[in-house]
């Protein structure tokens, strides 16, 4: 009986995530989106938790809620972290939200055996930080104004 409700739990917060993640208000400066995908991610590690008490050997890893779980954090957290350098990004706010966020996909990546996505994730964010810091430097010595 745990098992099914935290299967469900996984299911429900999954598809949610997929789709708040397709709406245009998924954005980094959205705090309220990155609150509720927080929320969601760490129902998801609950449940994991969960099935795992009952279940040493993994359930959840043999079952197509895993795959579900796998794409829909995923795509999302790539999805939110942008492609490019934000020279005045706001480290301390959207920043450590992110943060957050790419922890926990990271984790959650890693408990359904995906590491390779989870490694994927961590590789675009601090891809991203080095385009900021680069972008940042760039800006300071006044390379990017076009006059």
């Amino acid at each position: 009986m745990a098992i099914t409700k935290a299967l469900h739990t996984l299911r429900y917060n999954a598809n949610q995530i997929k789709i708040e993640g397709a709406a245009p208000t998924a954005t980094i400066n959205n705090y309220d989106y990155l609150y509720n995908l927080a929320k969601r991610m760490l129902a998801i590690e609950e449940a994991i938790y969960q099935i795992e008490l009952v279940s040493p050997v993994g359930i959840l890893v043999s079952s197509r809620v895993a795959n579900i779980v796998v794409n829909s954090i995923h795509r999302t957290v790539v999805a939110l972290i942008p492609s490019y350098g934000i020279g005045d990004f706001d480290w301390e706010g959207a920043g450590e939200d992110m943060a957050v966020i790419v922890g926990n996909a990271w984790g959650i990546l890693s408990k359904c055996d995906e590491d390779g996505l989870a490694q994927a994730v961590c590789d675009k964010y601090n891809l991203f930080q080095t385009m900021c810091e680069i972008q940042a430097g760039l800006d300071e010595h006044g390379y990017l104004d076009c006059e």
